[in-house]
């Protein structure tokens, strides 16, 4: 039997099935009546903490190809700095997978119903998803450990959203995120099988450069994350632009990164670094069709029939889930056991539960 964080892993297909049958059935009235909010409002806000947030940004992006500006802003910057945008004239996506924590708890506290909340859930019934002015449960077969399925699922469900808002929810969308399942059923078992010849890249505790662009920028943000919180490994997401503006200086003979040329409008951009860095002594791995370079190795064997744009980010996240579990393994860690954390953040002070003997609170902590 594999262990959980695998099962998760490699039962996303399956997963995302649940997601669409859910979308596409008996959650359909949710999707259609929090898209008609979109519609209704002059501002647009998706917010989340952690991957929720990271999911949050191909809609962003999906929007901006219909001409529908959007921002995406972290839970906390709007509970404590950013509220005074939740008016009357905006819809909050506020996305949280269990729907309980803090920050969202605390945000639909301060914000009394000023704003029109659509709440984006995993589970049913919980604080999100009873305050919202209308809730869309993901669906999503539950993760034992860090955000997974459930976070693919919540990506989907976020485009279908967009779909939805755009009217096309029964046309390309359906048929591409139908191939995105059947293509994944596929692949995915093939890259984790292949996913154990990565130590050479991975083993090393150096800190690991993710790069991108447009919404595999979530893919990015998500994979970072990932290898930070499973494998406990520093992690550094950055746009591939970005990088070139002065963190590009960091490069040396150890120097790791990962570059996902996944989106086909700049991949000719992303292959050109891969080579730059190369020859500068650093080492690359790339995500997405096989580059043009010769010389710049793939992470994984990408299918011939690549993914739909459109749910790319659904795709190219999951090598760098595979990553993070086998990193953790190679560096003896119990791949999705938090230390500090808690799967739920319930507190903006504490670490671990309240009663929890282990927990760190700021009365216990070291002065500083």
């Amino acid at each position: 039997m594999n262990p959980p964080m695998v099962e998760n892993i490699l039962s996303q297909a399956r997963s995302l099935r649940a997601v669409t049958a859910h979308q596409y059935g008996e959650g359909r009235s949710a999707l259609e009546e929090a898209a008609n909010l979109l519609k209704s409002s002059r501002r647009i806000v998706l917010s989340g903490m952690g991957a929720s947030l990271h999911a949050c940004i191909p809609l962003q992006t999906y929007l901006a190809t219909r001409s529908v500006a959007s921002s995406v802003i972290e839970t906390s910057e709007l509970l404590h700095f950013q509220s005074n945008v939740l008016d009357a004239d905006t819809v909050l996506v506020l996305v949280s997978r269990s729907g309980e924590s803090i920050e969202a708890v605390e945000l639909l506290k301060k914000i009394e119903r000023r704003c029109k909340v659509v709440g984006l859930i995993n589970v049913p019934g919980s604080t999100v998803a009873r305050q919202a002015t209308r809730a869309i449960l993901v669906n999503s077969l539950p993760d034992q450990l860090v955000a997974i399925q459930t976070y693919t699922g919540t990506v989907v469900t976020l485009l279908l959203l967009g779909a939805a808002f755009a009217g096309e929810l029964d046309s390309y969308p359906k048929t591409d995120l139908e191939r995105t399942i059947e293509v994944l059923t596929r692949c995915v078992p093939e890259w984790y099988r292949f996913s154990g010849s990565w130590p050479g890249f991975f083993a090393n505790n150096v800190p690991m450069y993710l790069l991108g662009r447009g919404p595999t920028m979530a893919s990015v943000q998500a994979g970072a994350l990932l290898l930070q919180e499973v494998a406990k490994v520093p992690a550094v997401p950055m746009s591939a632009p970005q990088f070139r503006h002065g963190p590009v200086e960091v490069v040396h003979d150890q120097f790791r990164v990962i570059i996902f040329g996944t989106q086909r409008a700049t991949e000719d951009l992303e292959d050109t670094l891969g080579d730059k860095i190369l020859a500068m002594g650093g080492k690359v791995r790339w995500i997405g069709p096989k580059p043009k370079s010769h010389l710049i190795d793939s992470l994984c064997e990408w299918p011939a029939e690549n993914f739909p744009d459109l749910f790319m980010p659904v795709a190219d996240v999951i090598p760098l889930q595979m990553a993070a579990y086998h990193t953790a393994r190679w560096h003896g860690i119990t791949p999705g056991e938090f230390r500090f954390a808690t799967p739920i953040t319930s507190s903006e002070r504490d670490f671990f539960e309240p009663n929890d003997p282990r927990g760190l609170s700021r009365a216990a902590s070291p002065k500083t």
